[in-house]
């Protein structure tokens, strides 16, 4: 054999397969490192996982509600800031619409709890006297129904207007002998449909509610026990507070603007005179 050409020897040949051997072990030792720590950390992972889906069936469990889709003409918010005055709820609410503010009974809510309101009638530039504040637009509902922490045996109130104005001096001479507020209230069901006229003072006024203008009158007849002392008036013609005027309009009953508010004695789409 001409060594020259080749370089093989057995003790070359013994050296090469030990390296390949021990290099074939590294590796292979190197790959179980690889394939436990990939167990550990799949093991770990799939248990933050279990961890998150176990809480997350907890909490439809525990409230269910929470997993319902929301109700037609329902509207569901997070509470971003809230605060009671006047035996009302004020929320401001994250909807997946929008951000809105919107106004109930007093209810036990706080930031962060998940509310469910109905779509409520909007008022525009109101003036809350009691919290020294207007909103641009506001939506009055029946009733504010909290999903995160639901009150046991809660039942809705009667669905209310917004709060009136606070009293002020109403009085004013009739129109007409014997016709005044309190008139209307006793002779409803013969003036339904009839257009009638009035004198009174404006207590409360809401601008353009679908495409009307809403506001209160009262005349110093009644009584807000028996709650016939006070008018609600719509007119495409503007008034202000304070103002005393003569509105004439129809008579209607029962007029239901959705949402749950019903007027039972409404002046519908009056002419107005300020004196």
């Amino acid at each position: 054999m001409d060594i020259g050409s080749c370089s093989y020897s057995p003790r070359t040949s013994a050296w090469q397969n030990t390296r390949q051997h021990t290099i074939t072990r590294g590796e292979n030792h190197l790959k179980s490192i690889i394939a436990g720590l990939a167990v550990v950390l799949t093991a770990g992972l799939l248990a933050a996982l279990g961890g998150c889906t176990e809480k997350s069936s907890d909490a439809v469990v525990e409230n269910p509600v929470l997993a319902a889709p929301v109700p037609a003409g329902m509207t569901r918010g997070s509470v971003l800031e809230t605060m009671n005055t006047g035996g009302y709820t004020y929320a401001l609410l994250e909807t997946s619409r929008d951000q809105r503010w919107v106004a109930g009974p007093e209810t036990s809510i706080a930031v962060g709890d998940i509310v469910q309101v109905s779509q409520g009638m909007p008022m525009t530039d109101f003036t809350s006297k009691t919290l020294n504040r207007t909103f641009d637009v506001v939506f009055f509902v029946d009733a504010i129904d909290n999903l995160t922490s639901p009150q046991a045996g809660a039942t809705p109130p009667h669905p209310t207007m917004p709060p009136a104005a606070e009293t002020v001096d109403t009085n004013v001479p009739e129109l007409e002998p014997g016709q005044n507020i309190a008139w209307v209230y006793a002779n409803k069901d013969s003036l339904a449909d009839q257009s009638i006229s009035l004198r009174g003072k404006v207590v409360k006024y809401n601008s353009n509610i679908l495409d009307w203008n809403y506001f209160h009158i009262q005349d110093g007849s009644g009584d807000a026990a028996h709650g016939n002392h006070d008018l609600t008036v719509t007119s495409k013609a503007t008034t202000a507070v304070g103002d005393t005027v003569v509105v004439t309009g129809t008579i209607v009953l029962d007029k239901d603007l959705g949402a749950g508010y019903v007027f039972p004695v409404l002046l519908e789409d009056a002419a107005v005179s300020t004196e």
